[in-house]
């Protein structure tokens, strides 16, 4: 059985930047289309739903803007994955590709060694959760179940060593006690967000309170689901199912 290549549009007004980059990629085994414009990136996206697996797209470029092309993508695509890359740009800018979802934003020169593992990740992401909980024989008992499905469980008993994992191992699904060390949820979930603003947010409690209150506040936009515990370890690999096997 022959794997599927990797389809990847590459999208800067830098014509040699363009060839180079097509050039090793296709080396490596990607198809690539290559266009000059967040203009003609959209009209090739336009043109076919299923045209590509991930977008990288320069971010200061003559007409529209990376990231306006970025806020149009997320709109039609919001399932796509897009990469930024630029030499330089405002911190407004940057901040507002982050808010629209930019998977990565890479500084030019790039480095190819750097660019073509993330590319490698983020196309055939490992299906990792990372459970998050103070209560640190509930993260065993979570992680197994996790693990025995098939799945990579990371644990996390901090905030802090949640956001240090969420970077360094990319998971697809983030599973999150509501009160973790007595941190709000809202504060919780700004801070995964500003580390991975795509990554699937899963919140959970044993208070009903507590999960009124989230879902009631501006969090519940961020999250894909909230849970009460003890809840069935059914309903979370249903729902780990639909995350990573759409």
């Amino acid at each position: 059985m022959t794997t599927p290549r990797r389809r990847i549009l590459i999208v800067d007004d830098e014509i040699l930047m363009v060839r180079t980059l097509s050039d090793i990629l296709r080396m490596r085994g990607w198809d690539v289309h290559g266009v000059h414009a967040g203009e003609e990136a959209l009209a090739f996206l336009r043109s076919d739903a299923n045209a590509v697996d991930i977008v990288l797209m320069d971010v200061r470029m003559g007409g529209m803007t990376g990231v306006d092309a970025l806020k149009q993508i997320r709109e039609e695509r919001p399932g796509l994955p897009v990469m930024l890359m630029t030499a330089y740009s405002t911190t407004e800018l940057l901040a507002e590709a982050e808010r629209q979802g930019a998977v990565r934003i890479l500084s030019k020169p790039l480095l190819i060694s750097g660019l073509l593992e993330m590319l490698e990740t983020i196309a055939d992401p490992p299906r990792r959760v990372l459970v998050v909980d103070d209560n640190h024989a509930y993260l065993a008992s979570l992680a197994d179940i996790i693990q025995s499905h098939g799945y990579v469980a990371l644990r996390a008993d901090s905030l802090s060593v949640a956001l240090r994992l969420l970077a360094e191992r990319s998971p697809g699904v983030v599973l999150l006690d509501m009160r973790l060390d007595g941190v709000n949820p809202e504060t919780s979930v700004l801070a995964i967000r500003r580390v991975d603003p795509s990554v699937n947010l899963i919140l959970y409690s044993g208070s009903e309170a507590s999960l009124r209150e989230g879902e009631s506040s501006d969090v519940s936009r961020d999250v894909y689901a909230t849970l009460r515990k003890p809840f069935a370890p059914e309903k979370l690999v249903a729902m780990l199912g639909d995350i990573f096997d759409g």
